[in-house]
């Protein structure tokens, strides 16, 4: 009897949600493998507390999902904020984790060498060098607030009317996706303070055992720059497949949706094959 399938988990991006994976959910789900698309607190209509915003909270509340739904070991995609939240999950609830696939994640350091998230148009916020990404006092990226207040009261199909304008490169499917996600943010995001440099998390890697794939955006276009993936790659050694994506940027399975399931499509298999 041959092995099941290993589950495959996705966590989203700062003010994306679960309905952000149109193409991913489909080509997975089905032979008995479970597939899950989590929504962060403050995303997707899940509650916000009253409480800071950070990574270790966010994996914490995946750990909790995941424990409740009793999957077993998962590879688990996350990207930009999901990324991270990926990688803490990956080290405080190994047992839960058996790869791990980073789009982009938001590696920030605290020279602000990135933030993690598209802005409320789809276009990439702060970013390596950009203005875009200085934080406002408690942490909060300042394109946040303007985020969520350009798409306040806003229907789905006028979101998705801008970002069919400022995306060309994007299916239908992940416009209207994109879209009802800006629409679900708890406009409290931007008011609870944040944290995301709970960790060094290139220097973290160290301490991931399971396999990673890293995927990474063109020069200046995202934000993992050339010198964390050549440290990524020093520390994770033969655990990391690194895939650039040197036309794509940050919201790579939007810009380059091909590639970008091939990808993920090798370390599905290669999560199967160590079942």
């Amino acid at each position: 009897m041959s092995a099941r399938p290993v589950p495959v988990v996705l966590l989203h991006g700062l003010t994306d949600a679960s309905t952000c994976w149109p193409t991913v959910l489909p080509r997975y789900a089905g032979d008995g493998r479970a597939v899950v698309a989590l929504d962060a607190r403050g995303h997707g209509g899940t509650p916000l507390p009253d409480e800071p915003f950070t990574v270790a909270a966010l994996a914490a509340d995946a750990a909790e999902a995941l424990r409740a739904l009793d999957l077993g070991p998962a590879l688990v995609v996350g990207h930009s904020m999901g990324g991270v939240t990926a990688e803490e999950l990956a080290l405080t609830a190994p047992e839960l984790v058996a790869g791990l696939v980073l789009e982009d994640p938001a590696w920030r350091t605290a020279e602000s060498e990135g933030v993690d998230a598209p802005g409320a148009d789809g276009s990439v916020v702060g970013v390596a060098g950009a203005t875009g990404g200085e934080r406002t006092p408690g942490g909060v990226p300042d394109w946040l607030a303007p985020a969520i207040a350009a798409v306040q009261g806003r229907t789905v199909e006028q979101i998705a009317a801008r970002g069919r304008l400022d995306n060309p490169r994007w299916s239908e499917a992940e416009v209207l996706g994109w879209a009802e996600a800006k629409a679900q943010v708890d406009p409290r995001l931007a008011e609870v303070p944040h944290d995301w440099l709970g960790r060094n998390w290139v220097e973290a890697l160290a301490d991931v055992r399971v396999p990673v794939t890293l995927l990474t955006a063109g020069p200046g276009l995202g934000v993992v720059t050339d010198r964390q993936a050549v440290r990524a790659a020093e520390l994770l050694g033969d655990r990391l497949t690194h895939v650039a994506f040197p036309d794509a940027g940050h919201n790579i399975r939007r810009e380059a949706p091909d590639r970008y399931l091939a990808v993920l499509d090798a370390a599905v298999a290669r999560a199967d094959a160590s079942r």
